[in-house]
């Protein structure tokens, strides 16, 4: 009876640990990027089973936002480690760098240690 008792709380444990590791990730994910995110997840869900020509043209333009690329700002004091992941790197500064990601690397990125933070750049200024 114990030792099914002690293994019940065992297994809690590690649910909750990957639980809470999984919403550590979350967090280090910009909200625009994570709408981005959940609605290519949907997409995902909702993708047609047929093969008519109205479900295929809609399937090309899920397919060209997933393959998308979005200009960010990558909080890290690794920039290698985040280059070595095969993010096209535009500029590194001691604590951030600026670089060009998929939604599926922004997914990779918030998985790494080295990455604190993974912020969806903005026009800091007006054009005129």
């Amino acid at each position: 009876m114990q030792r099914s008792v002690f293994i019940a709380w065992i297994l809690v444990f590690f649910y909750f640990q990957s639980y809470s590791q999984a919403l550590q990730n979350e967090r280090k994910i910009d909200p625009t990027f994570k709408s981005l995110l959940a609605k290519q997840e949907l997409d995902n869900k909702q993708k047609p089973l047929s093969h008519g020509k109205k479900e295929r043209k809609k399937s090309e333009v899920n397919s060209a936002t997933t393959n998308q690329n979005y200009e960010c700002i990558i909080y890290t004091k690794n920039a290698k480690a985040v280059r070595d992941k095969g993010v096209v790197v535009n500029s590194i500064l001691p604590t951030f760098v600026t670089a060009t990601v998929s939604l599926a690397q922004i997914k990779q990125l918030s998985m790494m240690n080295e990455v604190s933070y993974i912020e969806a750049s903005k026009n800091n200024y007006p054009n005129k």
